[in-house]
């Protein structure tokens, strides 16, 4: 498709990018009780891959694809296929983070009439917060300002307080889903980019900075590791919903298509049972009991 990338604004042919990275998809595709995935905007049809959109030249996905390398051989796989969960960075992963953030909020402001039935205020804030995550992107400016960049882990929960009333299928929706928006409340605006296991925060103006700052990623060097890390409290809100949603849309699924997974997974149990799929619901069954299946 011939057009102008997003970043680099030369008009030359654009890539299929993918807005959550390709090893997302394949890692899910890999973990999984059935070896497909389905998207949540159309749950009674397989997908082989994760959502891609005309959105980056070659040279820009050549760029974006080398810190999403980097993340998913010393970040991503470490901590999901062998629990590793403490790992050292360098600058590389603010550019990643950052990549991430941009991405969300190019598409989610094309998804939303560029914006434009936001206030003034909004409207300000993310043009500002997109062009500067652009330039940090493509190496001329070193630093993120007040954009900070922020890593949530989301570990598999257990015993969790009935005050949260979490949803039956949290740990699934933790452990197992993806997604992206642009988050405001108040004056707040957020990019929020869930991974499976992680949730990267992007800041486009918030007055709790100081408090999330355990998360934040350097932009030099680091160390990541779980602790108790800070966030505001709707944006936990949020995710408690979209598990809801997920739950209510799987819900839906037709008798058909509920059967080609019920053969997939009897036609090969050692696969469905040693699947991460299947661990993340039991992580939930242990919780909730028969409750994850209504």
């Amino acid at each position: 498709m011939h057009g102008i990338c997003a970043l680099c604004k030369d008009e030359t042919n654009l890539k299929e990018s993918h807005l959550i990275p390709k090893f997302v998809g394949k890692w899910l595709k890999r973990t999984s009780a059935t070896g497909y995935l389905r998207d949540m905007k159309n749950i009674n049809k397989r997908q082989q891959d994760i959502f891609k959109e005309y959105l980056l030249c070659h040279n820009c996905e050549i760029l974006f694809s080398g810190w999403e390398k980097l993340f998913s051989e010393q970040i991503f796989l470490p901590s999901l296929d062998k629990e590793q969960y403490i790992s050292s960075y360098s600058e590389w992963l603010s550019k990643f983070c950052a990549s991430l953030s941009w991405r969300t909020l190019i598409y989610i402001k094309q998804q939303n009439n560029d914006f434009n039935d936001e206030s003034e205020y909004f409207l300000k804030q993310t043009h500002q917060a997109e062009a500067h995550l652009r330039n940090f992107l493509l190496g001329n400016t070193s630093n993120l300002d007040q954009y900070e960049q922020h890593i949530f882990p989301l570990s598999k929960i257990e015993k969790p307080p009935e005050s949260l009333n979490f949803p039956p299928n949290i740990n699934r929706y933790f452990l197992r889903s993806i997604g992206i928006d642009v988050l405001t409340g108040d004056k707040d605006i957020y990019t929020f980019t869930k991974l499976p296991t992680f949730l990267i925060i992007g800041i486009i103006s918030s007055k709790y900075s100081k408090q999330m700052r355990a998360s934040r990623v350097a932009l030099k060097q680091g160390t990541l590791r779980p602790s108790n890390l800070v966030m505001p409290e709707y944006l936990l809100g949020y995710m408690k919903d979209k598990a809801r949603e997920i739950q209510v849309t799987v819900s839906g699924i037709s008798e058909d298509q509920s059967n080609k997974v019920y053969e997939t997974v009897i036609s090969n149990l050692d696969k469905s049972a040693d699947s991460k799929s299947f661990e993340a619901m039991m992580h939930d069954y242990n919780i909730f009991g028969d409750k994850i299946f209504k």
